[in-house]
């Protein structure tokens, strides 16, 4: 039986949403795949203890915590390719292929370099949501089923 987060109902084991308020229920993680290493079970229980994937309760972690939700170095490094190689594929292209059309669009306006400026912000904010969103997408992936496009 899992507990819903938001009211505390108990629902059946294989229910994803929550039968009375329609919160979306989590495995616990003694439910996840056993490939799934101790790192990122203790990342999924932060992200649990925040409230789920929207993260409502963030405040609630301590500012290391906070960091260990909110940030990937691998993801900083390596940004789609280290989606692409964690199955997230989707994710990868939604954040990636905007991005790109932006610094090519910047390309053609301004060929000589002179919105460089608003080239390196574009490059910031791709690096900056690959970095931001890996533990949390990874989470709905494994923890909710969930592998969509955002």
């Amino acid at each position: 039986m899992s507990t819903c987060q938001q009211c505390g109902t108990g629902n059946a084991p294989r229910k994803t949403n929550c039968t009375t308020c329609g919160t979306v229920l989590s495995l616990g993680t003694s439910e996840l795949p056993a490939d799934i290493g101790p790192l990122w079970r203790m990342r999924f229980d932060l992200i649990e203890k925040a409230g789920g994937p929207a993260l409502p309760h963030r405040k609630r972690l301590r500012f290391f915590q906070n960091l260990r939700v909110m940030f990937n170095l691998w993801a900083l490094l390596f940004g789609p390719f280290y989606y692409i190689a964690k199955g997230m594929w989707r994710k990868a292209l939604t954040i990636f292929l905007p991005g790109l059309a932006m610094a090519l669009l910047i390309g053609i306006l301004a060929p000589d370099g002179e919105l460089d400026f608003i080239l390196r912000g574009v490059n910031s904010a791709m690096v900056a949501l690959f970095t931001l969103h890996a533990n949390v997408s990874y989470y709905r992936k494994i923890v909710l089923g969930n592998n969509g496009w955002w």
